[in-house]
């Protein structure tokens, strides 16, 4: 009887809202560390993670303050580490930013971690399409362009960048992006 199942029941261990407020914090803490000892978490994931396991609003709320106080829980630390991260995956800086605003951080501090230059990014989105049209050299002209225009679309680049830079790296003859000839 799985659906029914409060946290701790059943487990040998007794459920969060049994145990006194200390004794709560002291294990919700436990929980903090553990999960921030696998990876950085924004609060609000944290927040999220003592959550489901049962733990009250207050008790949360306490445990986070105090993570945050002893800086062993950071939001722009996290914001900063999930952006090394996701550049190394090839992400443009509007996927990360929406990433990092998903994950709890607010706009001002998902842009000021995410923020890259132009011409920077643009050189990225180019390299990213001339390294995967490489590998597609005996596909059709548009099946090209459209395969490295979906691809830089996911990765979170604007939709200019992804049709001019696959035009480019597909090697279509018009690459002005106004003039549409060349493809269907």
């Amino acid at each position: 009887m799985r659906g029914g199942k409060k946290p701790g029941d059943g487990a040998g261990k007794p459920a969060p809202s049994t145990l006194s407020f200390e004794e709560q914090r002291q294990k919700a803490r436990d929980v903090a560390l553990r999960l921030l000892a696998v990876r950085e978490r924004s609060a609000v994931e944290l927040r999220s993670r003592l959550r489901q396991k049962g733990f009250g609003p207050e008790v949360i709320v306490d445990v986070i303050d105090r993570l945050q106080e002893t800086k062993l829980q950071d939001d722009g630390r996290f914001g900063s580490q999930f952006v090394e991260a996701a550049s190394r995956r090839e992400m443009a800086a509007r996927r990360i930013q929406a990433e990092l605003r998903a994950r709890g951080l607010s706009k001002e501090q998902a842009a000021e971690a995410a923020t890259e230059d132009p011409d920077a990014e643009l050189a990225r989105a180019r390299e990213l399409a001339e390294r995967k049209a490489a590998r597609m050299t005996d596909l059709p002209l548009e099946t090209r362009v459209r395969r490295l225009s979906g691809l830089l679309a996911r990765k979170g680049f604007d939709p200019d960048t992804c049709r001019i830079v696959a035009k480019e790296a597909a090697g279509s003859p018009s690459l002005d992006p106004l003039v549409d000839g060349d493809l269907p």
